[in-house]
């Protein structure tokens, strides 16, 4: 027989009313201490469930041995027995009754959304890593397409510094190339360059050494290297622009073109708009070179002309020798008259030293005299006053 909702307890315990309002399947608890609705609980008296072959006695097992209602909460549902005269009171029928959802505690929500969460982050950091090395492969993709493979020379390459103590070495053989010896500074720049693939300007050296001991292939070879490299790229980009004129004996397209991308390739070096300048008169092509000998004059520092650098040697070695120059006339020339006025200065002929220096000023470019003039071995006779004019 199944009860209907007048055979359900009307005050169900704390815990039932508490699921109830979640689940309607859910009605009162038994309660040790509940009364039941005919006369009470008797001692002793039989509990039943329900099963699918009919009311069955439960099975008389102590409390503590009970599997915990928090686990699987069980309501049990007390009808009175239909009272006879030949039988006793009806016998309890518990029936078990599931939530529809089982129970999660909520520790358990709380790691599970903190690991959801930290998927996610794994997995969004995971499609960068992915896009990263996509776009990197496609990048080394396209610009070996562009520019083409790395020669074996500048394979190894990496920018690095020129090692103070190989400086000497490079010095020795840049004066046999000063001095005409090119096979001997080929030679010796070659040894550096085999010992010393990785450091800026050998290659653009070597190159030079090359194309001047009559090896303009192995030149232009080292000059793609020094570009590859980084290294003095402008001025490797020119090198290659006169390994062409030696090649065609004459102005050529090439040149132009290469002359062009040295200018591209540092629009402050002066040298490329000079030879270009030179190439466009050899063309007849007056007015663009004059419009580049003005672009390269621009860039001029005095203080890379080989003027100043031979002023500068001839005043030093007065110092550093001791000997004074015979008094001269003047010539108009830096290199010969500033260390005539220096000597004359040293001897205490200020007038004569004013004469020389108000000579040269007139025949040489203002920049550079004024830079000459400046020197630290010249600036001692500042105070002078026949000397103040020139500071």
């Amino acid at each position: 027989m199944k009860p209907n909702d007048a055979d359900v307890d009307e005050h169900p315990s704390k815990n039932t009313q508490n699921l109830s309002r979640f689940n309607p399947r859910l009605s009162a608890l038994p309660d040790e201490e509940q009364e039941s609705p005919v006369g009470g609980r008797q001692k002793g008296q039989e509990s039943w469930v329900q099963t699918p072959a009919g009311p069955r006695p439960a099975p008389n097992r102590s409390r503590s041995a009970e599997f915990p209602s928090a686990a699987i909460p069980t309501i049990v549902v007390t009808k009175p027995k239909t009272a006879s005269p030949d039988s006793g009171p009806s016998p309890e029928v518990p029936l078990p009754v599931f939530p529809d959802k089982p129970h999660v505690p909520e520790w358990l929500l709380k790691e599970t959304s903190m690991a959801f969460k930290a998927g996610l982050v794994a997995l969004f950091l995971l499609g960068a890593f992915v896009a990263f090395k996509c776009g990197e492969y496609r990048g080394r993709k396209v610009a070996l397409r562009d520019v083409g493979p790395v020669p074996a020379a500048a394979a190894a390459f990496s920018p690095a510094e020129f090692p103070e103590e190989l400086l000497p070495a490079l010095d020795t053989s840049l004066r046999l190339l000063h001095e005409g010896n090119n096979l001997d500074a080929l030679d010796s720049l070659n040894k550096m360059l085999a010992s010393h693939p990785k450091v800026p300007s050998l290659h653009y050296a070597t190159a030079i050494a090359a194309l001047q001991a009559g090896y303009p292939r192995e030149a232009d070879r080292l000059a793609d290297a020094s570009i590859k490299g980084g290294f003095r790229v402008s001025d490797s980009w020119a090198l290659k622009a006169a390994i062409a004129a030696a090649h065609t004996k004459g102005a050529s397209p090439e040149q132009e073109t290469l002359l062009k991308k040295a200018i591209a390739s540092d629009p402050m070096n002066p040298a490329p708009f000079i030879e270009l300048a030179s190439l466009l008169r050899y063309q007849g092509r007056n007015g663009p070179a004059a419009g580049l000998l003005e672009s390269a004059a621009f860039r001029l520092n005095p203080a890379d002309a080989q003027t100043v650098v031979e002023t500068t040697k001839a005043i030093l070695a007065i110092d550093v020798a001791g000997n004074l120059l015979p008094p001269s006339q003047p010539l108009g020339i830096p290199e010969k008259d500033l260390p005539n006025a220096y000597s004359e200065m040293k001897r205490g002929n200020f007038e004569t030293a004013a004469a020389i220096l108000r000579f040269c000023r007139d025949q040489t470019d203002p920049d550079i005299f004024g830079y000459l003039v400046n020197d630290p071995a010249l600036r001692k006779f500042t105070s002078r006053p026949e000397l103040r004019e020139f500071h």
